[in-house]
Formats: structure tokens, sequence, C-alpha cells
């Protein structure tokens, strides 16, 4: 590498330009120079336009580095982001692989920023850091009081005491009348994270979650007959999301609690390609 590659503005203008997919090379060489490029990493999440690719790949760069430095600029760029932002995605997937250095001042923004979308997001963070922590469950808990869409932040964080608040959101829940597929799909939530945490549901809230899912599964048959039978040779194609991935099939559940012991079945018997 060259000297002049090693100046911190070099690291800026490599990334500046950057589309979507930086190159594993500047990756790479970024990467090499270890602790000498969080200055200009951090000076791209501090220029006050946090726009296009470049605070992307200094988010996942810092994550991949575990740049406590970066805790504080990933969280005030986290509260300026809108819910469909890469960055925002990007900040959401880096700050938990810094680790336990995170709680503190996600914790303090936590308290301190009073905007429920950007309390959503910390929570999750927190969620993810792998730390068992009793102001993390309750952060996690008052979140579920707020939304029982919030239930897979629970089930993340592992710690099977959330069971019992699981439960009674469950029996709290009042199923929604309506043909939408997707009309109770809090409920649905609610099931993975008790059965992530290794609970086991009642006979009625078996029955319950079977009516909210009625929906569910009549668009699916709907879905299935409109297509119609497969008669081609070799069904097309499918990308395989990770395990812990939504599924591919529109449920939303993770897709080792959905499809991917049906896709792996297939893929041995050679029904689909994966």
């Amino acid at each position: 590498m060259q000297g002049s590659e090693r100046d911190p503005d070099a690291i800026v203008r490599r990334l500046m330009p950057s589309e979507r997919h930086l190159s594993a090379c500047a990756r790479d060489e970024v990467l090499a120079l270890g602790t000498g490029a969080v200055p200009a990493l951090l000076q791209i999440l501090d220029d006050g336009v946090l726009e296009g690719w470049a605070p992307v790949h200094a988010v996942r760069l810092l994550g991949e580095m575990r740049t406590s430095a970066a805790i504080g600029p990933m969280l005030r760029a986290l509260a300026e982001t809108e819910p469909l932002d890469m960055l925002r995605d990007a900040i959401l997937a880096s700050l938990p692989k810094i680790g336990e250095p995170v709680i503190e001042p996600a914790l303090r923004a936590y308290a301190e920023v009073d905007d429920r979308a950007f309390r959503v997001n910390v929570g999750s963070i927190l969620a993810r850091i792998g730390v068992l922590d009793d102001r993390i469950f309750a952060v996690l808990l008052e979140m579920l009081e707020t939304s029982p869409s919030r239930a897979g932040d629970l089930a993340q964080y592992g710690d099977d005491r959330a069971l019992p608040y699981l439960s009674r959101a469950f029996d709290a829940y009042t199923l929604r009348d309506s043909d939408s597929p997707f009309a109770n799909q809090d409920l649905v939530e609610l099931q993975a994270a008790i059965e992530e945490l290794g609970g086991i549901l009642t006979s009625r809230q078996l029955a319950k979650y079977r009516k909210a899912r009625e929906p569910w599964e009549r668009w699916r048959r709907q879905l299935d007959a409109a297509l119609g039978p497969d008669t081609s040779d070799e069904r097309p194609a499918r990308p395989r999301p990770g395990r812990n991935e939504p599924c591919w099939c529109g449920s939303t559940k993770k897709y080792k609690k959905c499809h991917l012991d049906t896709d792996e079945s297939a893929a041995r018997s050679g029904e689909i390609r994966i």
C-alpha cells in the first residue's frame, strides 16, 4: 500500500463515491489500516450529510472493527435516519457487534430521547448485544407493553424469564376480524417468541393462534391455486434466506421456524434447486 493511501483523507475519497457494494479491495485496505482508519471513518459520520453509501460503508467497517469510539456517532446518526433508510439498517446490524461497551451509551440514549421509533431501535440493538442485564430486560418488557410486535426482541435477548410476560401479552391480544393474511401478525410474533424461548402454548392459546392464522392459510391456498401445478421439469431456483431471517413465503416468521425443514427435504429429493 502506498503511503498516500494511509492518509485518512484517501480513505474518505475512496468511500465517498462508492456505490451500494464496497469493493473487497477497498474494504480490505481500510481494515488493514486498523485503528488508523477510525478517525477518517468517523469523519464520514460527523460530516453532517448522512446521504449516499459512504456512511453505510463506514458504519459497517466500524462495526467489523468493533470500534467503541463509533458508538456515540452511530447513535446520533440513528436518531436522524428514517425507517427505510439503509443507514438505519447498517447501524442496527453493526452496533451489536461492538458488544458490551454499547450498553451504557445505549441505555442513556433510550432514557434521554423521547422518540418512540428511536427507542424501539435502541431496544433492538440492546437485545442483540449478547449480554444479559436486568436494565436491558426492563427496556424490552417496556417495549412489549407498548407493542406485542417487539416480542422478537425478547426472543433474541434469550432470557426465559420473559415467558410469563409473553404469555400474558398473547392472552391479552384481541384478534382482528380481517381477511388480510397479516392482520394478526403480532400474535404470530408472540407465538414465535414463546417457542424460541422454550415455552409451549396452552390448548386455548393454540386455538387462538390457529384462528389468527386462518386468513394467511387461506391466502396461501389461493396463491397456490392461482399459480397452478408445476409442470416444468425443474422448479426455478429460489434464494435461501438465513436461518434467522424472515421466511421467503411471507409469513415473517424466521426461516428456521417456517420452511427450512421443508426446503431441505425438497433439496435432498431433488425437487427444488437451492
